[in-house]
């Protein structure tokens, strides 16, 4: 071979070689390339291709891949062209065809060099290198619109932003609150442009705590940010700091909920809540959740002390039923119904409500809301006029029975008075004296019943005063006993006593004056001949005082109330006996004088006892009760 053969043969060759790397850096440009897209890119490498073949002026290319094709204008399905398949993550996707659309010189290793082979079977592998890039990269851009899509969609606020402030994404929510367009946003610090300068370092901080990776990150809290218009808006945010796969913080998310309209609105609910006059407060799971202050100030506790307490703590218990009852009507939906009832206050006071409630939703859960009207003054003035018309009505009936009382004697006295005088001379000497007796009964009758009129009027306005001393209670009613004996004949009186003395502080004349009521109401009901028992013993501290008759009895339902100014049990107030009912409620207020209490025991037709207490006097001693009996039962002690 010449050196001119040899010489063309290296020159082809070289040339060859040339068009080959040519290709080949082309190719790595466009693949390289950021501003072309994937049919792009191969569209420009199909033009190229033919170019790096021993004949490019009859060679053609095509590309296949993901079912696109690509392909010069003078493809030719031939057999004279050789391929290499595509394979993107393992799966073969398509491939690169280059072929001669009619014949051409082969040499001896055919049409196609090994080069050229090796060509193409490179190609192939960096196509399927850049559709895997390609693929990647769509996802990822599909994931981020998709998050941008729904960050946008979100009602609340999203904010990232790297270690030194600068936003790096926002969604439409945010832009919205803020009043800028997203470029506006993007790449500007977020403390230097929308946080007030009067508390950008307190926010720094905030950041830097959730950046260093601090437990507070976790925490909600309020902050204002500043719109572009100057107008503040207040944002309750939540921050979180996202990390890279090492642990390192990247950047941090922030999400927001501006609340400036609620926390407008709740401020002006609170401020109207607490200037109410009313009570108002929020049960929920029968604990308070909410109360104002004015139930504050009713019930005399602070707001945490109220905070997740039972409101039937608050309610005296002898209105817990009715509260109860109120609440559960409500929460089944029944018709409401206000109530009044009594709380008791932090201090003790009694305090008188009226309520009413509804059903509402507190926290996405039933509860119950309450409003209290105090009225304790308008209570008092209902009593106060209650009391009036009771004392008219009293009035009026004591003016009826008192002219009714005083008349009886009267007659009496001035009857056998006229009669004595007119007739003085015409009466024998026993007829005078029957007849001044039932002038000395009658006025005794009538001293009796001024006397209690006088002392009630004493007792009511205050101005009752015992005259007390050490006094044997045991001598004291054997010396009642044997009185009444001699003024009430006609009835049997036992006397039973302890046999050693007791010694009680009492103002002796009133407790005798107890004494002698009880034993007149126990003479004025009770058949003559029937036994009339007083009886005297210890009980514990006190000295216990007994009258037992053996009268009709008094109704049960009666007990409570005979010790009532001027009550009269109503089926005895036709049977003819006499009194205003006074008796009864002076021996009340005597016994309470001194410190004891009163009550009576009965049942209709077995008669009917009186007890009431004295304190004992000097050292608190067991004694012994003993009975003793002056007198046989049968006659009368004297």
């Amino acid at each position: 071979m010449s050196n001119v053969e040899k010489r063309d043969r290296v020159t082809f060759a070289l040339n060859k070689r040339i068009r080959e790397i040519r290709c080949l850096y082309d190719i790595a440009s466009i693949t390289g390339s950021t501003y072309l897209t994937l049919q792009q890119r191969l569209t420009e490498i199909v033009g190229l291709l033919p170019r790096a073949f021993q004949h490019p002026a009859d060679a053609f290319a095509r590309i296949t891949l993901d079912k696109n094709e690509f392909k010069t204008a003078n493809y030719l399905d031939t057999d004279r062209k050789i391929s290499a398949d595509i394979f993107v993550q393992g799966v073969k996707a398509g491939a690169v065809e280059v072929g001669y659309a009619r014949a051409v010189p082969g040499s001896k290793n055919g049409l196609f060099s090994k080069e050229e082979r090796l060509l193409l079977d490179a190609l192939a592998e960096r196509l399927g290198t850049v559709a895997e890039h390609r693929q990647t990269e769509q996802r990822i851009k599909e994931e981020r619109d998709k998050t941008q899509r729904y960050l946008d969609l979100a009602g609340v606020i999203f904010v990232a932003m790297d270690a030194s402030g600068t936003v790096t994404l926002i969604n439409r929510k945010g832009c919205q609150v803020l009043g800028y367009e997203e470029s506006e946003i993007i790449g500007r610090n977020w403390f230097e442009n929308f946080i007030p300068a009067r508390i950008k370092d307190s926010i720094k901080n905030v950041a830097q705590d959730v950046l260093a990776g601090s437990e507070k990150e976790s925490e909600f809290f309020e902050n204002p940010v500043l719109t572009k218009s100057g107008e503040e808006r207040l944002i309750a945010w939540h921050n979180t700091a996202l990390k890279d796969d090492a642990g390192n913080i990247i950047v941090m998310l922030s999400s927001g909920e501006d609340i400036t309209e609620p926390k407008q609105y709740q401020e002006l609910l609170q401020t109207i809540s607490d200037s109410s006059p009313l009570g108002i407060y929020i049960l929920q799971d029968e604990k308070l959740q909410y109360t104002n202050l004015q139930f504050q100030k009713l019930t005399g506790y602070s707001l945490d002390e109220l905070a997740g307490r039972e409101l039937l703590d608050l309610v005296s218990p002898e209105d817990s039923d009715v509260v109860r009852s109120s609440i559960v009507s409500t929460l089944l939906k029944e018709n409401t119904y206000p109530c009044e009832y009594r709380i008791i206050s932090k201090n003790g006071q009694t305090k008188w409500v009226m309520q009413t409630v509804s059903t509402i939703h507190y926290e996405g859960r039933a509860a119950v809301l309450g409003n209290l009207m105090d009225i304790t003054e308008r209570k008092y003035l209902e009593r106060k006029v209650i009391e009036y018309e009771e004392l008219s009505k009293m009035k009026s009936d004591l003016l009826s029975t008192v002219s009714h009382e005083l008349r009886t004697p009267l007659a009496t006295i001035k009857g056998y008075s006229t009669l004595i005088l007119d007739y003085y001379a015409r009466l024998d000497p026993d007829e005078t004296r029957d007849y001044l007796k039932s002038i000395d009964i009658s006025t005794d009758r009538l001293t009796k019943l001024v006397d209690n009129l006088l002392d009630t009027s004493r007792m009511e306005a205050g101005l009752l005063k015992l005259e007390k001393s050490p006094t044997n209670i045991t001598q004291l009613i054997k010396g009642v006993g044997t009185e009444a004996s001699v003024r009430a004949d006609q009835y049997h009186f036992m006397v039973k006593s302890v046999k050693r003395p007791l010694k009680v502080n009492i103002d002796a004349r009133r407790i005798r004056q107890v004494l002698d009521n009880l034993i007149d109401n126990a003479v004025k009901y009770s058949p003559p001949g029937t036994e009339i028992q007083l009886s005297a013993g210890k009980l514990g501290n006190d000295v216990l005082v007994s009258v037992t008759d053996q009268g009709p009895g008094i109704p049960t339902g009666e007990l409570k109330n005979i010790f009532e100014r001027m009550y009269r049990i109503e089926q005895r107030m036709y049977s003819g006996a006499e009194g205003i009912g006074l008796g009864l409620y002076i021996c009340q207020k005597l016994v309470q004088s001194h410190g004891g209490r009163i009550w009576a025991e009965s049942a209709p037709g077995g008669g009917s006892t009186f007890r009431f207490t004295l304190p004992i006097t000097g050292a608190k001693k067991k004694t012994k009760a003993i009975t003793e009996s002056k007198g046989l039962p049968d006659r009368k002690v004297r």
